[in-house]
């Protein structure tokens, strides 16, 4: 079939993803959109002719770091007269940049260019004159991946490289790279696009590709794609294709939803209303109902605690453009702390879903602990006080001041419930016997120096829900750090939780091997952000020994001036409790030990932790 006279020929094979054909060409806010605060500084360098010899742009992904990268380069390049009007995509330097063409352009993935001798090749060629441009730019892409030897063979030459050369690295970890190599770069940190502009960016492609886009449409690949242009335009190029399927010229907000398995606004808010009602059956009706209509478990988890932030946002007094009238109906029916219960409760289980045979299970389970009414917490309804039960004593008939010794009941065990009854002073007199002073209330006690361990700990409550909700998710939280780091994994097998404080959790193993190990930064912060998606918080982590003060919940016990004593004769003896015994040291050949032990001693490389 001809094309009409008046149309373009197009050529299907060499057609681009619209997030390369839009690949930003200056630094014009309306193309570059979001990082105007970086845009700014490099402009000023370019115009002051004060580049500097290498950078660090860091950030999310598809905020535009690779794309600022060339700009850049293509500004230094450029053969415009006017420092102020770079780049001016007209001369030969900013075509050939343009073309891919240029060849002193060197674009390098350290994901799989991370070694040692890929490093040793690059220092050898950074010595050779450019062929083509002034200035010859290294764009080292995900530079985090580089290992600690690369990054050590790399650092003089990134630190005094030739005139002619310049340096840029990328990634979006910036945490994992070495401090060394950081201190020699200017960092440039990218944000994640804010709504509005990635809004207006793809009404502008969708103006320039001819394609009719609902404005709601806009906002929900906008919002979907959590502040990533690269993602956003994506996903258009996906609606766009969708569209041609289905015959139609126009891109509705009910296409997007269907091709993302979104669902319907209506379903948020009437599991909103059964969470309120405390109705588990329609809570459970709805999820059913969304996942046998093809709708993604995932997606209508990841929808519902937007929802709930919403309204947590308007419950607190604050103000959010997206909120309607129902959803501040819905606002005033909940308190801020349930609010804040659910949010983290929806949250916790974001890497539980779409792993077992059934997706929605976990989403399920979830939202009937919603509806149960929470915990009575301890402070809130705590229980009488116990007495310390002390065995009935029975009063024999004195014989005797030996049998009348005797005849005294025991001593209980101090308990740690409750602080045990006032006990009467017994005071010897002259003549060796003793007498009976009234007890001593507790203000006119002198107290002595409590035994307390060198670091306070303030345990929280046995049945912490916290506690309770980490021990159960453990299993899934080691599942998730071995897809990370298989290594890492291999020291939680012998490493249980055992107190969750505000913001610490406090994980026990008896072997040093796994504690040193589990305690560097490196494997804490991996174990960290595992167990902060599942807990719904940022939490610090710590592995002790067992027999560490700080890993037990159980309250220190405070030994005062006086004492319970027992008489002895003439001789009153003060109560020392007894001392604890030491733990039996853990076996050096437990095959948890030496499996870890292998799996550390296997790789030369110890760049994952």
């Amino acid at each position: 079939m001809a094309l009409p006279p008046n149309d373009p020929p197009v050529n299907r094979a060499q057609s681009q993803s619209l997030y390369r054909k839009y690949r930003p060409t200056s630094f014009d806010p309306d193309e570059l959109v979001g990082q105007e605060h970086i845009t700014r500084t490099l402009q000023n360098a370019i115009a002051l002719d004060r580049v500097a010899h290498a950078y660090l742009f860091c950030g999310p992904r598809g905020t535009g770091k690779t794309s600022t990268a060339r700009l850049l380069a293509k500004a230094v390049n450029c053969l415009d007269p006017d420092p102020a009007a770079r780049p001016c995509n007209h001369c030969a330097a900013c075509d050939a940049i343009n073309s891919g063409a240029a060849v002193d352009i060197i674009e390098i993935d350290a994901a799989s260019n991370r070694g040692i001798d890929d490093i040793r090749d690059l220092r050898e060629k950074v010595g050779y004159a450019p062929a083509q441009l002034r200035v010859k730019f290294y764009i080292i892409d995900e530079a985090h991946q580089l290992t600690p030897a690369a990054f050590n063979a790399f650092l003089k030459t990134l630190e005094e490289p030739p005139p002619h050369v310049k340096f840029v690295l990328a990634t979006t970890e910036a945490d994992k790279l070495l401090d060394t190599v950081a201190s020699r770069c200017q960092r440039f940190d990218f944000h994640r696009i804010p709504l509005a502009s990635a809004v207006g960016r793809l009404r502008t492609i969708c103006e320039r590709e001819g394609l009719e886009v609902e404005e709601d449409a806009l906002q929900l690949i906008a919002r979907q794609s959590t502040g990533s242009l690269r993602d956003a335009e994506g996903l258009l190029d996906q609606l766009a294709l969708y569209r041609d399927a289905e015959g139609s010229s126009l891109v509705t907000a009910d296409a997007v939803r269907q091709l993302l398995g979104l669902s319907r606004n209506d379903r948020m808010i009437e599991l909103v209303d059964a969470l309120a009602a405390r109705d588990a059956g329609a809570g459970l009706r709805l999820i059913a109902d969304a996942a046998e209509g093809g709708e993604d478990v995932h997606q209508l988890n990841r929808q519902f605690v937007g929802y709930l932030r919403l309204l947590l946002h308007l419950r607190a007094g604050g103000r959010d453009a997206d909120a309607d009238d129902e959803a501040r109906r819905q606002a005033d029916l909940f308190t801020l702390h349930d609010l804040v219960r659910f949010t983290q409760a929806f949250s916790s289980i974001e890497g539980a879903i779409n792993r077992g045979s059934f997706a929605q299970l976990p989403l399920e389970i979830a939202f009937v602990e919603a509806v149960l009414p929470p915990p009575v917490s301890s402070s809130a309804a705590s229980p009488a006080p116990m007495q310390s039960v002390s065995p009935p004593s029975v009063q024999p008939e004195p014989r005797g001041p030996a049998q009348a010794r005797s005849a005294e009941p025991p001593r209980s065990a101090p308990s740690y419930d409750a602080p045990p009854p006032p006990t009467p002073i017994r005071s010897p007199n002259r003549q060796g016997s003793s007498i009976n002073l009234p007890p001593v209330s507790d203000d006119e006690r002198v107290p002595a120096r409590p035994v307390a361990p060198s670091t306070p700990v303030t345990p929280p409550a046995p049945g912490s829900p916290a506690l309770e909700r980490l021990v159960a998710s453990w299993t899934q939280i080691r599942r998730d750090v071995k897809s990370s780091n298989a290594r890492i994994a291999a020291l939680l097998a012998s490493a249980d939780p055992t107190v969750v404080r505000e913001t610490e959790i406090v994980l026990v193993s008896p072997y040093e091997f796994h504690r040193n190990k589990l305690n560097e930064d490196g494997a804490r912060r991996v174990v960290e952000d595992v167990i902060s998606r599942h807990m719904g918080g940022t939490y610090q982590l710590i592995c002790v020994d067992p027999s560490d003060s700080r890993s037990q919940a159980r309250p220190t016990a405070v030994v005062t001036s006086e004492p319970p004593a027992t008489s002895n004769g003439n001789h009153v003896e003060p109560f020392e409790p007894a001392p604890a015994q030491e733990p039996a040291p853990a076996p050096s050949e437990d095959p948890r030990l030496r499996a870890a032990k292998a799996i550390f001693d296997a790789s030369e490389d110890d760049s994952d932790i």
